[in-house]
């Protein structure tokens, strides 16, 4: 997945071109996404189904439902 060339005189070198960058950092942060959304409906999610009053599982939720939102929009 990284944008990696290769030369004879140089070896493995970032791309230089800026859209193979940017098409890298969308895939990673797509990745990361991924996980934390597996994360929150895998773990959190059914741990706030059983303990809606818990202000730690609450305060978690809302910071990466913002987390969350902010990746997605990266990865367009």
């Amino acid at each position: 997945m990284t944008p990696i060339i290769w030369r004879p005189r140089d070896g493995y070198l970032f791309s230089d071109e800026p859209a193979d960058w940017i098409e890298y950092e969308k895939k990673q942060f797509r990745l990361i996404l991924g996980r934390l959304t597996r994360m929150i409906t895998g773990t959190l999610d059914p741990y706030l189904a059983r303990y809606p009053e818990d202000e730690w599982a609450q305060l978690a939720s809302a910071q990466l439902t913002g987390v969350r939102a902010t990746l997605a929009q990266l990865t367009r």
